[in-house]
This record gives C-alpha cells, sequence and structure tokens, in this order.
C-alpha cells in the first residue's frame, strides 16, 4: 500500500495544479479507508466526573465499536476486583448498528473503600475476527477519592433514631378491613360448630314430655330392669330416687338433686301436697340413703313397697292441666306380675 501512494506521489509531479488538487482527494479519501479496515475495533472506557467520595458509586461507561462480521466478548465482572476496587452492579449489553458497524454499551458502577487519586482497572476485550482472537484494552482512568470530612471540634454524639412518622387512615385501612373480615370468618366458624353440636345433642325427653309422663316410663323402665332381684340393689335405689327427684324439679321447679333429703323436705311446704304423700316419699328417700351410704338391704317387701310409694306419689301431686285425653294412661306397677 506503501509503495503504491510513492507511485501516485511521483505521478503528481508531472500533473498540473487542477489535476493535483484532485489526486490530492483521492489520495486523502483512500487514507482514510485504509485507516479505517487498520482500525475497525475501537474500545473506551470513560467516567463523567472525576472526583468522588469514598463508598461512592462511579460509574464506569464502557464503549466498543466493531464491525458486523466480528464478535466481542465483554471482561467478565467479578464482585471484586482489587481489594479495595469492587463492582456494585452493571447492566446489560446495549448494541446498536449503524453504518456496518456495530457499537455496544455497558454501564459498570464501581465502589472504592480507599483515598486518595485511584487507578480504576483497565478493561480487556476480547474479538473474533474470522477466527483470529484480538485483544483490545482500554486506557487507564484515574480519580479523584477523598474521605468524609469530620469535624473534630465538636462533641460526639449518639446515633439519633429513626423519626416515628404517624400512620395514616390510609395506611391502617387495609389491616381494618382484614380484621373485620376474620372475626367475620372466627364468627361463621363458632356458630357452625355450635349450630352442628345442637344438632348432635338429642333433647333429652324429659323435657319434652310433661313431668309425670316422663317419671312414670321411667319407673316402668326401671321395674322392667329387674335390678334388685338380681341382687343390684344399691343401683335400684339409686335410680329410683333420681326419678323422683327429677320430677320434683320439674314439676315444682325445686333443685331437688342438689339437695339432701332433709333439705329436701323442708322445701315441700304443706301447701304443696299431702302430709301423708311427703312421709310416704320422705321413709322412701331415708331407705334408699340407708342403702347406697349405709350398705342396708332391704327386703323384697321393702323393694316393691318402694316403688309403689313413689309411682302414688307422682300420681296424686301431677299437675291436671297437663293431662291430655286418650294420652294419659295410668301404668300400674303394682299389679304387674314380677318375672325373674
Amino acid at each position: 500500500m506503501k509503495s503504491f501512494l510513492q507511485k501516485i506521489q511521483i505521478t503528481a509531479t508531472t500533473l498540473t495544479s487542477s489535476k493535483k488538487m484532485m489526486l490530492l482527494f483521492f489520495v486523502c479519501s483512500l487514507s482514510s479507508i485504509f485507516n479505517q479496515i487498520i482500525y475497525a475495533q475501537t474500545a473506551t472506557a470513560s467516567v463523567k466526573e472525576k472526583t468522588f467520595l469514598i463508598g461512592d458509586w462511579i460509574p464506569v461507561d464502557l464503549f466498543v465499536s466493531s464491525t458486523a462480521n466480528n464478535k466481542v466478548a465483554f471482561p467478565s465482572l467479578k464482585d471484586s476486583i482489587t481489594e479495595t476496587i469492587e463492582v456494585a452492579n452493571y447492566t446489560p449489553i446495549d448494541t446498536i448498528k449503524k453504518s456496518g458497524q456495530y457499537e455496544y454499551h455497558q454501564l459498570v458502577n464501581l465502589i472504592v473503600f480507599d483515598t486518595g487519586n485511584i487507578n480504576l482497572p483497565q478493561f480487556q476485550f476480547l474479538v473474533d475476527n474470522n477466527g483470529k482472537i484480538d485483544t483490545i484494552l482500554t486506557s487507564p482512568i484515574t480519580v479523584r477519592v477523598a474521605g468524609v470530612k469530620i469535624d473534630t471540634t465538636k462533641d460526639i454524639k449518639d446515633i439519633k433514631a429513626p423519626l416515628k412518622i404517624p400512620y395514616t387512615f390510609k395506611e391502617i385501612l387495609p389491616y381494618i378491613i382484614a380484621l373485620l373480615i376474620l372475626l367475620i370468618i372466627i364468627g361463621i366458624i363458632v356458630w357452625y360448630i355450635k349450630k352442628r353440636k345442637q344438632k348432635q345433642q338429642p333433647i333429652d325427653e324429659k323435657f319434652l314430655l310433661p313431668p309425670h309422663v316422663w317419671a312414670l316410663k321411667e319407673l316402668e323402665k326401671l321395674h322392667h330392669k329387674k335390678l334388685w332381684q338380681t341382687g343390684a340393689v344399691k343401683n335400684y335405689y339409686s335410680e329410683l330416687t333420681d326419678i323422683a327427684r327429677t320430677y320434683i324439679e320439674l314439676r315444682y321447679k325445686i333443685p331437688a338433686m342438689e339437695k339432701t333429703t332433709d333439705e329436701l323436705m323442708d322445701s315441700m311446704h304443706k301447701g304443696m301436697m299431702k302430709q301423708s304423700l311427703k312421709k310416704e316419699l320422705n321413709d322412701v328417700l331415708i331407705l334408699s340413703d340407708f342403702v347406697k351410704f349405709a350398705k342396708a338391704q332391704p327386703d323384697f317387701v321393702e323393694n316393691e313397697n318402694a316403688i309403689k310409694v313413689v309411682q302414688d306419689f307422682i300420681d296424686k301431686t301431677k299437675q291436671i292441666e297437663e293431662i291430655k285425653k286418650g294420652n294419659d294412661k295410668n301404668i300400674n306397677i303394682i299389679n304387674k306380675e314380677n318375672t325373674k
């Protein structure tokens, strides 16, 4: 190429001035094209400012220009470049195509943990030029890193606590809505559980029937169990007195199950019933207490008479308005034949 330009220069000495000007323009254009071919790849690193504080981010703009046929590999950046220079982050590589050339841009933020004039590292790029690997280095950059100025004339003060900023209603509103929704859900769950328990637990029959009807039915069941006949005397008297006491609670609204025999008799005043009925019932309850607590063993006459007394007490104290025609059957346990 050089010999070719020398020949053109020799030839130019024999030409006229106008032709010399045309030849000079041709030579300059040819030289420009030649330089573009030689310098097809360029790489630069630059910063907009030269002074930073220690710990600041230093944005370094990496720029590479290359022909379309060449592939460019940017440097692989790690967290630390040197002991005092670290990579904070970097942007993806941006590619722009201009007039058959490719321009590559990347912004790398560095942090310097030292002060003074700091030489930033050179960045190395690899270019694949049709199978031939070329290396391009950027020029070194020097920046000034200053430390934080401390006024030593003032006293050392404690670190200030964060300022408390009051919450606004708009900030609290989502929590209020969430709390209301939670309370509604809990309320629905509690209501459902209670409703389910109510369905699962059937109402006791004694609260559905008139007191005397329920009590007479329970006496009939007790008679058919034949407890005292099989030796279960204590269980027999326990169930018999429970029926009598429950009937008194339902009939007279007296807490008979919680009272002793003497307290129960004192609660049943003269206006409630005939004294003869009260005395007979009292005798049965006292006999039951002896059986349960003193292990008394009544004979079969006392056992049969006890259930008759309770039945007679219920028949003669039942409320007239509770009796319905055709539904009230007089359960005569006394005349039934005892079978084993």
